[in-house]
């Protein structure tokens, strides 16, 4: 079974962190959402999911690092 590198892994998690991060500040950024107004549901359901898939990306991110530090001290001795 061919594996990809650990740089496509982590370029896809980072990728997925980075369009969390987007959906998160998409309501400003965009103008649906003004700064003194009461948040609209659109702006809350950004946040939320946007926010999940920040901290999704994140922890993939994080557990595919500690996988491969792990494999290369396992490889090592």
């Amino acid at each position: 079974m061919r594996t990809f590198p650990l740089a496509a892994y982590a370029g896809f998690s980072l990728l997925i962190s980075l369009i969390g991060v987007w959906i998160v500040i998409a309501p400003t950024a965009i103008g649906y959402q003004t700064a003194p107004a009461p948040w609209v549901a659109a702006t809350w359901n950004d946040t939320v999911v946007g926010g999940v898939l920040t901290l999704a990306g994140l922890a993939l991110l994080a557990a595919q690092l500690i996988s491969a530090v792990r494999g290369s001290r396992h490889r090592a001795g």
